[in-house]
């Protein structure tokens, strides 16, 4: 798997760019940041998907090294420390699904329980490698079929965070690993490594019925949550500050081409 960790504010500040560069990570503007919470922690977050429609425009020059696109929501202790773990149930998609373990058709997403865990780094060149194999542990993906709602699931117990992934009821991807913090953010990003190539258009998509469980009741949690050019429904607490929950957050379309659109990361 392909992961490349920023801080979501610094995503959001980073200067335009002339064109997005080879090999460079990229990621859209419209995303939802959820967090701190005062005096507690997140225990639980589930949340519904339909994954879009896969990304349009995308070319690649060279076959061995492909576009990798990713949609995904994750928890972590931090608002973006690459020393933190983030908890984070991947959606992915490459125009050559089988070169990235996928056994999906181009028309269809692949998903995955999975967690970026950060590696002891000693050198660059090791930290340039990691990049791309140890700091990503997930599970086999498995194919999504178009305009199929996808059920997902992010708790702490017993010191352990547990992610689950249902697809029409049933489980179809899981995961558990070590809680490494007390859990404070919740956050989205739509994001893709160019490769060879470019990244071309993410389609819009809603997160629905997301809800968010607290370790203790904070009245003030609503005020945490930042939207960058998406919309919701509201987000409010159904029980005086433990449980907070909206029936959507709706992600607009990005051209992930665009320095408008997106952000880049060398």
């Amino acid at each position: 798997m392909h992961y490349a960790y920023i801080s979501i504010p610094l995503t959001l500040a980073l200067g335009a760019t002339a064109a997005m560069p080879a090999d460079s990570w990229v990621f859209g503007k419209s995303l939802f940041y959820l967090g701190p919470p005062t005096g507690a922690f997140i225990t639980k977050a589930t949340y519904s998907l339909v994954p879009p429609d896969v990304p349009s425009g995308v070319k690649v020059s060279s076959p061995t090294d492909q576009v990798w696109a990713s949609v995904w929501v994750g928890a972590s202790s931090t608002n973006g420390d690459e020393g933190a773990n983030l908890y984070q149930p991947l959606l992915n998609w490459s125009p050559d699904q089988e070169s990235q373990g996928c056994s999906a058709n181009s028309t269809e997403w692949c998903v995955a329980a999975s967690t970026y865990t950060p590696r002891k780094i000693f050198s660059m060149i090791q930290a340039w490698l990691l990049m791309y194999t140890e700091g990503q542990v997930g599970q086999t993906y498995v194919p999504v079929p178009p305009k199929t709602n996808l059920d997902f699931e992010i708790s702490v117990e017993n010191n352990k965070v547990y992610q689950t992934v249902a697809m029409n009821g049933e489980v179809i991807s899981q995961q558990s690993d070590a809680l490494d913090n007390g859990l404070k953010y919740l956050y989205s990003e739509n994001e893709c490594y160019t490769g060879s190539g470019n990244c071309g258009v993410f389609h819009g998509y809603k997160i629905t019925n997301l809800t968010v469980t607290l370790s203790a009741a904070d009245e003030s949690f609503g005020k945490t949550m930042g939207l960058f050019s998406c919309t919701d429904a509201g987000f409010a607490t159904i029980d005086n500050g433990k449980t907070w929950y909206t029936d959507y957050i709706a992600i607009q379309e990005v051209d992930l081409d665009s320095s408008s659109d997106a952000s880049v990361q060398q």
